[in-house]
């Protein structure tokens, strides 16, 4: 399960007329960008040349300034390590939008497709693609479709559109389009199917229907910060209860509290919901820092469940199964509201819960178990700002037929 991306590392063959293509993943933990080029021969695929990465780039918990800030330097970072034919584009730079706002040298891409987290209305699209229109030097009107800004959900599409296009017209198992499930530091399902486009004759995956994607105040169930909260939610009951009642189900005893409160820099239990809160200003630490460290929860909790030899804990394997649970209830309800049969559509997964394939297992296994759901197809999705960018690169019309 998962999506080869197609990479050279003899770059004689690229074709440095054709343009480059710039793909952003702006998640809420890092930002991670891929640069795509065509080689010179028409029917060849696509191919990821540079990459870069940065902090985080959610502009809900950063701010407009430092969300566009990091994303600059992650595309400064990927610029940097063109290949050597990509001279003039290496040499790119934002001071003028540091010092002023407005960046007087475009950026070199012929596409650019931010999917960034945080990015949940009209008004959201509309503010990050004017900041980042001014990151990039596209200061022209006419040009401002060199840039499309969606929610970083719709980077995972590509993998729909690839399923649809091959098997929309088979008689044995149509695809009828998909649902991308993210699961990193939020959660969200998006629902996206084809639609017929009357001017252009054509259909168009689009976004057709969305759940989740609330941030931490108001959801976010089954990301990794719902298992790092209910993790310490989970240790401080227990504590209250008292540790020795038969309730705590050896919260005491686990392999995984030594991890947290060591990931905390605690010595005890009782010094952990302090630990929680705080937040060092001296070093600038702000409510995202906090919300991050909690988190970073999950990669113990999830190591803890799911070790590569020998049984998993007992405590983190119950918090797997809760973040599980939530996140297969968040998929039902988006089939149920749309009348969906998940036999006909692709499910995607993306974000950084899913490098534990046992978690998939159990993610998949749950749905399964609790209302029947059997995919026709089902892909986790690692680098989804590379599939994005070579799809900028190879879509020649943005049709499905």
């Amino acid at each position: 399960m998962g999506s080869v991306i197609p990479n050279i590392t003899d770059n004689a063959f690229i074709d440095e007329t054709l343009g480059l293509y710039l793909s952003i993943d702006g998640g809420g933990t890092k930002t991670n960008v891929s640069i795509a080029a065509r080689r010179g021969h028409h029917h060849e695929p696509a191919t990821i040349i540079a990459t870069g990465f940065h902090r985080s780039s959610n502009f809900t918990d950063l701010g407009i300034e430092s969300a566009v800030l990091s994303i600059g330097e992650a595309t400064l970072q990927a610029l940097r390590s063109l290949p050597t034919q990509f001279a003039s584009a290496r040499q790119w730079q934002f001071e003028d939008y540091k010092i002023s706002g407005l960046n007087s040298q475009a950026a070199p891409f012929v596409k650019i497709w931010a999917g960034l987290s945080g990015v949940d209305s009209p008004q959201d699209v509309k503010v990050m693609k004017t900041a980042l229109s001014n990151l990039f030097g596209i200061s022209s009107p006419s040009k401002s479709s060199l840039i499309e800004v969606t929610n970083d959900c719709d980077l995972l599409s590509s993998v729909i559109e690839k399923h649809y296009r091959s098997n929309h017209k088979s008689k044995n198992k149509s695809c009828l389009g998909g649902i991308v499930l993210i699961a990193g530091t939020g959660s969200i399902a998006t629902l996206f199917k084809p639609v017929y486009n009357s001017l252009t004759g054509s259909r168009l995956l689009q976004p057709a229907g969305r759940l989740g994607g609330y941030g931490y105040l108001l959801g976010d169930e089954g990301s990794s910060f719902y298992v790092g909260r209910e993790t310490v939610k989970t240790i401080l009951h227990a504590l209250d209860r008292g540790e020795d009642t038969e309730s705590n189900n050896g919260i005491f005893d686990s392999t995984l509290l030594k991890e947290v409160l060591q990931h905390f820099k605690v010595k005890s239990s009782t010094d952990l919901l302090a630990a929680v809160y705080s937040l060092d200003k001296t070093n600038g630490e702000n409510e995202h820092d906090r919300k991050v460290r909690l988190a970073e929860v999950s990669k113990l909790v999830m190591k803890c469940a799911f070790p590569i030899t020998g049984r998993g804990d007992k405590f983190a394997l119950k918090v797997m199964l809760k973040s599980a649970e939530k996140l297969s209830e968040l998929v039902a309800e988006l089939c149920n509201l749309h009348h969906l049969n998940p036999n006909q559509l692709v499910l995607c997964l993306g974000g950084g819960m899913w490098g534990y394939s046992a978690f998939q297992s159990l993610v998949l296994k749950t749905m399964n178990d609790k209302w029947g759901a059997n995919w026709g197809w089902a892909e986790t999705i690692k680098q989804p700002d590379q599939l994005a960018a070579i799809l900028l690169a190879e879509r020649e019309e943005p049709s499905l037929e």
